[in-house]
C-alpha cells in the first residue's frame, strides 16, 4: 500500500510538472502530442488484443485452428500485426468501421467522443499543443476538435497512403495520421506494411525535433518501427512525458531509455481520460463549449459573414445575438450554478451512507429536494432526481422490514420523481434504469391478477432496454418477463444480437439462483438454452462461466 501510495503522490507531482512544461510550451509554438489506441477504448474502440480476438472469431476462414484455438485461451500467444496480415485492406477497413460507426447486426455500438479526447482537442485549441501524431485510424480527435469549436479547423494530414512526404511543410496546429484513417486509401497495420513505412515515419518524428516537448499517451509502442524513430531521436532537450496506464513501461530494448535517460519522464497509472482532465484543470483550460456554450455563439458572429444573406442574414444574426444575451443572462446562469450545487450536495456520499448525522439524513435530502425543486426544476440535472427518488426506497434491510402499505407509497412517490427526472434529463440513464426497478419492485408487492402489475412490468422492460446498465438490464428484464410468464417474449429478447452477447459475457450475472426453477420448467426456454450453450441448462451449469 506504501509503494502505492508513493507513486500516486509522485504522479501527482509529475503531472504538475508537466502542466508546467505545457505552460512555457505554449509560449515557444506549443508541445509535440503522440497517442494511440489507449486514449481510444472508453470511447469504444477495442484495444489491439480485443481487435485480434474479433477478428478471428468473425473471419476464422482465413485463420488456423491454432490461432483460432488460441484466440480464445491465451491472446498473448498472438502478434496483432501478424493477425492482419491474414485480412484483406477490405475487411480490415471493414472491422474498424463496425466501432467507428456501429454495427447493428453484430451488437457494436458507435464509438462515441470520451473526455480524453475533449480535453486533448480543447489543449491544442487553446494552443498548448501544436502537433498530434496519431497511430489510430478513428476520427474522433477530428470530431472533438469540431465540438470543442476550434475554428479554424487543424490541419488534417493522412500519411498511410503517401510514399514520401516532405515534413518540413506541415503546417500546425495540425492532426496526422501516421499509418492512415479509417476512410482512407490504405491503413498500415500489418508487420511489411509498417516496416514499408518506417522511413516516411522517421522523417516526421526527426523535422518534429528534439527541442520540443513531446507527451505520449495511449501508446504501447510494441512491434512498432515509430518506437525505434522515437528511440533515434534522442536525447529529448525539453522533456519526453510518457503516460504510462499500468505501473511498468514494456520491458523492451526498444523501451529503456524512457527509464534510463533523465530526460525521459514515465508517469504511471494514467488513465487517459482523468489524465487530461487533471492537465487541463492543471493549466485552467476550461471547456468553455459546455461551461460557457455562448464563446461558441459569439464565435459565429465573428466568423460567419451575415450580409452575404439579403433574406435571412440580419434575422438569424438577431437570433444568434438574443440566445447569447440569454446564455450570458446572470439570473439564469446563476440558477444553473445553484442547482449544480444542490446536486453535488445531495449526492454527498454522507447522504449514502449509514450515518447518523442528522444534517446527512433521508428526511433532510428529502426535504432539500422538496423546498429547491418548484424553484430549480428547469435547472435540474437527471442526477438530482436520481438522488431524490433513491431516498425514499434506499433499498436495505430497513426498508425491507416495512410494511407492504409503506413500502407501495415508497416505490410511488420513487417513481413519479425518476419519471420527472427521464422528462427533464432523458440523457441521464441512472433514472431509466431506477425507475424500471421502482416498477419491478412495487409489481412484485401487487397481488397476481392486478391489471397494474403487468403494465409496470411491461413498462419496466422498455425503462431496463433505455438504461445504461446494460448487464443488469438483462437480468431485470428477464424476472419481468418470469413473472409476466411470457417465455415466448423472453426468448425473441434474448436472440436479440446486443442481448445475447450481454448473456454470454454476463451469464452468472444474468441467471439469478431465483429464476432458474422457472426457467428450466420451460420447455422453450430450455431449448433454447441448448442451441447457444450446447447442453441442457440446470442449476449448476447456468451458474457457471463455462458454459
Amino acid at each position: 500500500m506504501k509503494i502505492l501510495s508513493k507513486m500516486s503522490e509522485n504522479r501527482d507531482e509529475l503531472l504538475k510538472h508537466l502542466a508546467a512544461s505545457l505552460k512555457d510550451a505554449k509560449e515557444d509554438g506549443g508541445a509535440i502530442l503522440l497517442v494511440g489506441a489507449g486514449i481510444s477504448v472508453s470511447a469504444g474502440i477495442p484495444p489491439a488484443f480485443k481487435l485480434m480476438k474479433i477478428a478471428i472469431e468473425n473471419f476464422p476462414n482465413y485463420f488456423t485452428e491454432e490461432e483460432q484455438r488460441l484466440a480464445q485461451e491465451d491472446l498473448s500467444q498472438l502478434q496483432y500485426n501478424d493477425i492482419m496480415t491474414k485480412l484483406s485492406n477490405v475487411k480490415r477497413k471493414e472491422l474498424f468501421k463496425w466501432f467507428i460507426e456501429g454495427n447493428k447486426d453484430k451488437g457494436i455500438e458507435k464509438a462515441k467522443l470520451n473526455f480524453a479526447h475533449i480535453a486533448i482537442a480543447e489543449l491544442l485549441k487553446q494552443c498548448y499543443f501544436s502537433r498530434i501524431l496519431t497511430v489510430n485510424f478513428d476520427p474522433l480527435l477530428i470530431h472533438a476538435c469540431y465540438m470543442v469549436g476550434m475554428y479554424p479547423f487543424p490541419a488534417i494530414y493522412d500519411l498511410g497512403a503517401m510514399g514520401k512526404v516532405n515534413a518540413e511543410l506541415l503546417h500546425d496546429p495540425s492532426i496526422v495520421y501516421l499509418n492512415g484513417q479509417h476512410v482512407g486509401f490504405v491503413q498500415r497495420n500489418t508487420t511489411d506494411q509498417l516496416k514499408a513505412h518506417k522511413e516516411t515515419l522517421t522523417q516526421i518524428v526527426r523535422s518534429t525535433g528534439c527541442n520540443k516537448t513531446w507527451v505520449v499517451a495511449g501508446y504501447s509502442g510494441e512491434n512498432d518501427p515509430l518506437m525505434e524513430a522515437l528511440t533515434e531521436l534522442r536525447p529529448y532537450n525539453n522533456w519526453l512525458y510518457w503516460l504510462e496506464y499500468g505501473n511498468q513501461v514494456l520491458q523492451k530494448d526498444s523501451h529503456h531509455f524512457l527509464e534510463s535517460d533523465e530526460e525521459c519522464k514515465v508517469i504511471y497509472g494514467c488513465d487517459a481520460d482523468e489524465t487530461f482532465m487533471e492537465i487541463a484543470e492543471l493549466l485552467s483550460c476550461s471547456l468553455d463549449f459546455i461551461e460557457q456554450p455562448y464563446t461558441e455563439l459569439e464565435l459565429y458572429t465573428k466568423e460567419i459573414n451575415f450580409n452575404t444573406s439579403k433574406s435571412k442574414g440580419y434575422q438569424l444574426l438577431s437570433k444568434v445575438k438574443n440566445y447569447i444575451s440569454i446564455l450570458k443572462n446572470d439570473t439564469v446562469i446563476n440558477k444553473f450554478k445553484l442547482a449544480e450545487i444542490v446536486t453535488d450536495y445531495i449526492g454527498n456520499e454522507e447522504f449514502h451512507s449509514d450515518s447518523d448525522d442528522l444534517n446527512y439524513s433521508k428526511e433532510k435530502l428529502i426535504s432539500t429536494c422538496e423546498e429547491l425543486y418548484p424553484l430549480l426544476k428547469e435547472s435540474l440535472s437527471g442526477e438530482f432526481f436520481f438522488w431524490w427518488a433513491g431516498a425514499y426506497c434506499p433499498l436495505n434491510k430497513e426498508f425491507d422490514s416495512k410494511f407492504i402499505d409503506e413500502k407501495i407509497s415508497a416505490f410511488e412517490k420513487a417513481l413519479e420523481i425518476t419519471q420527472l427526472g427521464i422528462k427533464q434529463d432523458p440523457s441521464f440513464g441512472g433514472n431509466f434504469h431506477f425507475c424500471g426497478i421502482y416498477q419491478l419492485e412495487l409489481a412484485k408487492l401487487l397481488k397476481m391478477n392486478d391489471l397494474r402489475k403487468k403494465e409496470l412490468l411491461h413498462n419496466a422492460i422498455q425503462n431496463f432496454r433505455l438504461s445504461d446498465d446494460y448487464a443488469e438490464h438483462v437480468m431485470y428484464s428477464l424476472e419481468c418477463y418470469i413473472l409476466l410468464e411470457e417465455f415466448n417474449q423472453l426468448i425473441d429478447y434474448f436472440n436479440e444480437t446486443p442481448t445475447l452477447q450481454i448473456i454470454k459475457s454476463h451469464k452468472v450475472l444474468i441467471f439469478q439462483e431465483e429464476y432458474i426453477p422457472a426457467l428450466i420448467q420451460n420447455n422453450d426456454f430450455c431449448a433454447w438454452y441448448k442451441s447457444i450453450f450446447h447442453t441442457a441448462p440446470n442449476e449448476i451449469n447456468m451458474r457457471s462461466t463455462d458454459g
